[in-house]
């Protein structure tokens, strides 16, 4: 066990990228939305992607410091896609249905990260209480789990959508350990993210591991310990 480690009973881990392999499903999603709403009339696959994968990262930067709200986000990003490459029809009916289909979808793929069963068992195993923290919304964070084989190890599925406040907001972090009965002395958050997650946890007092999944340095001072793979963190905890 690390030494930083010691006397750890809660761990939460992140959904997206650290336990749930998002970045491939979303591919999987995009493509059969695009696919089911005929946008191929409209642009090229490849041109819907990039304008759409640049506008979400943007506006999920923008939603994880409360700079605006989950009906702002779900909106604008097929919303700007569509307008950007050239829909020609009724952009805010189609956006909606688009998000809708695109979110249905994505919560029924399978696919998680490398490793990431093996860990939650791990964790149960050695007694700790295992909870996730997730921005994500309400009806797709617990079906991703669903889907990926992983609900039956989790403690409590937090979401920002129960307390209307998005990590790395000290408030998110408060609160998951109301819920949790848990304490910030003996708390630990597992994720991929280096400002929501890690920064946002230690600077709420808990400790934190870094899983740089996509090679990007953790901000300074605030990662306990740094991953590139799930399987690292049992030499850890």
């Amino acid at each position: 066990m690390n030494e930083k480690m010691k006397g750890i009973v809660t761990v939460f881990v992140d959904i997206d990228d650290t336990l749930w392999w998002f970045t491939e499903n979303s591919k999987l999603a995009l493509r059969h939305t695009f696919d089911a709403f005929d946008i191929s009339s409209v642009c090229t696959y490849e041109r819907f992607k990039e304008v759409y994968l640049k506008k979400n990262l943007e506006l999920w930067n923008l939603y994880h410091h409360g700079l605006i709200d989950k009906d702002f986000l779900v909106n604008e990003r097929f919303r700007f896609t569509l307008k950007e490459c050239g829909y020609k029809g009724d952009v805010e009916k189609m956006c909606h249905l688009l998000d809708e289909e695109y979110l249905r979808f994505l919560a029924l793929q399978p696919t998680t990260i490398p490793g990431a069963r093996q860990l939650l068992e791990y964790l149960v195993a050695k007694g700790y209480d295992v909870n996730t923290l997730s921005n994500g919304f309400q009806g797709t964070q617990q079906q991703k789990l669903i889907s990926g084989g992983l609900s039956d190890l989790i403690h409590r599925n937090v979401l920002s959508d129960d307390c209307g406040i998005t990590k790395p907001q000290r408030g998110i972090f408060d609160y998951a350990l109301e819920q949790c009965g848990a304490d910030a002395a003996t708390t630990v958050m597992i994720g991929d993210n280096p400002d929501a997650d890690i920064k946002g946890a230690h600077d709420a007092g808990w400790r934190t591991i870094y899983f740089n999944i996509r090679g990007l340095d953790p901000i300074e001072g605030t990662a306990d310990a740094v991953v590139t793979s799930l399987d690292e963190i049992q030499q850890i905890l």
